[in-house]
C-alpha cells in the first residue's frame, strides 16, 4: 500500500487536522470544500477516498462529521491500522455468486497482518456451506493472494468467472473443493481444469464485528 502523499493530498489532510485542533470536531464535507476553496463536493470526496485508501483517515457511516484521522508516527506513517478493500462477494454454497470488484467498502486491519502476509483483500461470504468452519453468510474473509497452498487449506478458488471459498484437497490429478457443513445438501466440487486458486484464507471476520467504512467511489484521476 502506497502511503506517500502529494502536496495537494497533504494540504487536504493538514486542513482537516487544523480544523479538528481549532473546533474539537472534524469538518463536514461542505465545510472542508469551503476551507480548501473547491467548487465541487465530489473533488473533496475523491481526495478523502485517496487518503482513506492510504490509511490516513477513516469515515463512519451515517455521521455528518464522519472523518476520523489515523495516528501518525514520527516518520509520517500511519500506525497500527490499514484499510483493506472488500473486493467481491464469494459463494460459500455453490458457484452462483459472481465476483464483482466493488471497492465501496473497507475493513480496518492491523498493519502487521499485511506486512506478514503480503497482498491481501477482503471478500464477503454468501451462503452457509462453510458454516462448520465458522463462516456465516455475510461474514468477511481475509484472503492472501497466493497459489502456494496445500491440502487442508481453505482457499478462494476462481472457476470461470465465479469465486467460491472451500477446503482444498488434491489427489490423483483431481482437485476437490470441500464444503464444511454436515448438511448433506452441500456437495464437494470436483475439478480438473478451468479454475485457479486465487488465494488462501487467513481469517474470518464476523459481519457484526467488522468496522466498515463508507467511501465515495473515485470517478476521476487525482494526483
Amino acid at each position: 500500500m502506497d502511503s506517500t502523499l502529494t502536496g495537494k493530498q497533504k494540504r487536504v489532510l493538514e486542513n482537516i487536522s487544523l480544523y479538528i485542533q481549532a473546533k474539537g470536531e472534524p469538518p463536514t464535507i461542505d465545510e472542508l470544500r469551503k476551507n480548501l476553496g473547491f467548487k465541487s463536493i465530489r473533488t473533496v470526496a475523491q481526495y478523502l477516498e485517496i487518503l482513506e485508501r492510504k490509511g490516513y483517515l477513516a469515515r463512519r457511516k451515517f455521521a455528518r462529521r464522519n472523518i476520523e484521522l489515523r495516528p501518525i508516527d514520527a516518520y509520517g506513517r500511519t500506525e497500527t491500522l490499514v484499510s483493506i478493500p472488500v473486493v467481491a462477494n464469494v459463494g460459500c454454497d455453490d458457484l452462483s455468486v459472481f465476483a464483482q470488484e466493488q471497492y465501496d467498502e473497507f475493513l480496518q486491519v492491523d498493519k502487521k497482518i499485511v506486512e506478514e502476509n503480503g497482498d491481501i483483500v477482503a471478500v464477503r461470504a454468501v451462503g452457509d456451506s462453510m458454516l462448520d468452519a465458522g463462516v456465516n453468510s455475510g461474514d468477511y474473509i481475509l484472503v492472501q493472494f497466493t497459489d502456494n497452498v496445500k491440502n487442508g487449506d481453505r482457499v478462494a478458488a476462481i472457476v470461470g468467472d465465479m469465486v467460491t471459498v472451500k477446503r482444498l484437497e488434491r489427489r490423483d490429478g483431481v482437485t476437490i473443493l470441500y464444503p464444511e457443513n454436515k448438511d448433506p445438501k452441500y456437495k464437494p466440487i470436483i475439478l480438473r481444469g478451468d479454475f485457479k486458486i486465487a488465494g488462501r484464507v487467513l481469517c474470518i471476520i464476523p459481519a457484526g464485528a467488522a468496522n466498515m467504512e463508507e467511501v465515495t467511489p473515485l470517478e476521476e484521476e487525482w494526483n
